[in-house]
């Protein structure tokens, strides 16, 4: 379509790779893309007992309520984006109500100390999120895009990277939400001794997940599972996301596509 269209061949750069990617996912060149929303998967992550974050898990269920009530950053820069904003509880600690759940627990255990979940809290969760992007197809959205809320959450996701990628939890860990130098050493010394301890399997997502990840993580690999099944482009964007699309894509390869 593109290359019959009066332009300068590849002229639109990658705009034209994007949207040739977006019909071979829907299986139509006529692409629509009015329909839009973000899912919030918010969770919280029992390793912030170790001090590895600025604020408590607190703030969780603070910026939860925000995103319910369209206050929050996010649903500022959705409305602009003409996008609309779903917060999830994928495993909060605190109950927002209103906020609808797919939880299995409030909240991850300490992934210092022993598994975060079990692998059927996981897979709960996982398949919960698949369901949610099955529902938003279902409902007509053309294009769809998943965030995460979490007090803990970066050092959950390095966890997961460092195990899926087979790299030094030093490299795949930053500062998060502004860390001091004491601190991101100390967050990547916990992230250390939690894969020592756990002994994630890479070839395994679900066990990397279950073991040293976060609900947050477990819901958006099964919703980018989702999205691909049900042939709706999903966006990635940030670090967590990307994580969770890794481990989507290392479960069914031809999620890629869909990404």
């Amino acid at each position: 379509r593109w290359d019959g269209l009066a332009k300068p061949l590849g002229s639109l750069g990658l705009l034209e790779t994007a949207l040739a990617r977006i019909a071979a996912v829907t299986g139509s060149p006529d692409i629509t893309l009015d329909q839009r929303t973000l899912l919030v998967l918010c969770a919280d992550n029992g390793v912030v007992a170790q001090g590895v974050t600025q604020t408590d898990s607190g703030v969780t269920a603070i910026v939860g309520g925000n995103m319910l009530t369209g206050r929050a950053s996010v649903c500022c820069m959705s409305r602009v984006a003409g996008a609309e904003t779903l917060p999830i509880d994928a495993g909060m600690l605190t109950e927002v109500e209103g906020l609808r759940s797919i939880k299995a627990a409030r909240g991850t255990r300490d992934l210092s100390r022993e598994p975060a979940m079990t692998r059927r809290e996981c897979l709960s969760v996982l398949l919960a999120g698949m369901d949610l992007a099955a529902e938003l197809a279902e409902k007509g959205y053309t294009l769809l895009a998943a965030g995460e809320m979490g007090i803990g959450n970066t050092t959950t996701t390095s966890a997961v990277a460092a195990v899926l990628l087979g790299r030094p939890a030093g490299e795949m860990t930053g500062k998060g939400a502004g860390l001091s130098d004491a601190g991101l050493a100390k967050k990547i010394a916990v992230i250390d001794a939690a894969i020592a301890l756990h002994r994630p399997d890479p070839a395994d997502p679900v066990d990397v997940i279950s073991k040293v990840g976060g609900f947050d993580i477990a819901a958006m690999t099964g919703f980018y599972l989702g999205c691909a099944l049900h042939r709706v482009p999903a966006i990635m964007d940030g670090f967590i996301s990307t994580a969770a699309a890794l481990a989507a894509v290392r479960l069914c390869p031809a999620v890629r596509d869909a990404l």
